[in-house]
């Protein structure tokens, strides 16, 4: 039987930081514990830049330039693959297998890739017209956003437990499936949030929290700051916060990998991307921002119309700050709303996405585990080895 090949094609997105290339670790991870033959990430220098220390062993990293046009990117993706392109396809000789990570790889390009003899599959969190073989929309309540299929052949894998998410985010997401009734660690993602607008309004909000009478217990609030690659320096993250009062503020160690500070969090305040997909898997309730430079966010209005996270106050309304009294104290005190949240976010991601990506579209393994009420099958053989 041949070798079992497959290229994850991952780059930095404008507007998506690095949510993209995190997914196509996740996928390499998985594709390496699946038993992959042989598996090459490409990338261009930021992206590798990103990757480089990070991939499994005995993974290839491949750079080509990020300027090319689609034409002359799908063309050098062809003849890197040409060689193991079969001239006949049956179940002993499998095409070699392509993963599209991210919203640039329109169908003319997928096409190109079809054309040639190579599998495709795209992983992406808003629908386009494609001619993939696999179609994966990894975000919550996928199966309502419209993707059509120029091919008529495409198959679709929609919803949030199809998540591509690092063995190291399984982890915490295993160890820490509850959190508190009640809410004082604070955590705000900063990848494409506008930080200038949102930090200090986040910051003096939190500051005067003031817990409902009868809680016994002092309420000692800490903002964590989850600082992406593009962030400026930690002291000027702390400078935009402005006068917190008593609030604890920090700014995290790592600008890759904040899987430790996210699960000690009881709300994050996030735009979308890698960590606010994690945040739904672990089950901790979010204040969904919009992304800095967009107005109507798909993901942000997704969610809310969805009730999978309040709505942000406006801070230029007039009721600013009786609206965000109103939500924080049902966010941070409110028992049963928050276990609720909680539940949500179990259901909507279980954490073994990047392992049912890479089973059912390389191995062709289509009895994966679906238990998604709750977030983790226990019984499938994959968990205890994390």
């Amino acid at each position: 039987m041949s070798e079992l090949r497959a290229w994850i094609r991952a780059q930095r997105e404008q507007g998506y930081g690095t949510l993209h290339l995190s997914r196509a670790l996740a996928l390499a991870e998985a594709a390496v514990r699946e038993g992959m033959d042989k598996l090459t990430v490409v990338t261009d220098d930021e992206g590798a830049d990103f990757l480089r220390d990070q991939l499994p062993e005995g993974v290839e990293l491949t750079v080509i330039a990020g300027s090319l046009t689609p034409e002359q990117e799908s063309s050098r993706l062809v003849d890197m693959i040409k060689e193991y392109i079969p001239s006949r396809v049956d179940s002993r000789t499998p095409r070699p297998l392509v993963y599209l990570c991210g919203h640039r790889y329109e169908a003319g390009y997928q096409k190109r890739l079809w054309k040639a003899g190579i599998e495709v599959v795209v992983v992406a969190d808003e629908g386009h017209p494609t001619f993939a073989d696999w179609y994966v929309i990894p975000k919550p309540y996928g199966g309502e956003l419209s993707v059509k299929s120029v091919s008529g052949y495409t198959r679709f894998l929609r919803g949030a437990h199809y998540a591509p998410l690092t063995i190291r985010g399984m982890k915490g997401i295993f160890q820490n499936s509850d959190h508190n009734t009640y809410a004082e660690h604070f955590a705000v993602a900063t990848e494409n949030l506008d930080i200038d607008k949102w930090l200090p309004v986040i910051g003096e909000s939190l500051s005067h929290l003031a817990p409902p009478e009868g809680l016994e217990h002092e309420l000692n609030p800490s903002l964590m700051i989850l600082p992406g690659v593009d962030c400026p320096s930690d002291e000027e993250l702390l400078q935009k916060t402005g006068n917190t009062g008593k609030l604890k503020v920090s700014v995290a160690s790592g600008r890759r990998d904040v899987t430790k500070e996210l699960v000690d969090a009881d709300v994050l305040f996030a735009a979308d991307g890698i960590i606010l997909q994690q945040a739904l898997a672990i089950g901790t309730v979010r204040v969904c921002l919009p992304r800095k430079g967009e107005e109507n966010d798909l993901m942000y209005q997704h969610l809310i119309s969805r009730e999978a996270s309040p709505a942000m106050p406006d801070p230029i309304s007039n009721d600013f700050s009786d609206r965000m009294k109103e939500m924080l104290d049902r966010v941070c005190f409110d028992p049963s709303w928050r276990r609720g949240q909680n539940r949500v976010g179990h259901y909507l991601c279980d954490g073994i996405g990047s392992f049912r990506i890479i089973r059912q579209t390389a191995f062709k393994v289509y009895a994966v585990p679906q238990n998604i009420i709750r977030f983790f099958e226990k019984g499938d053989p994959l968990i205890p080895n994390l």
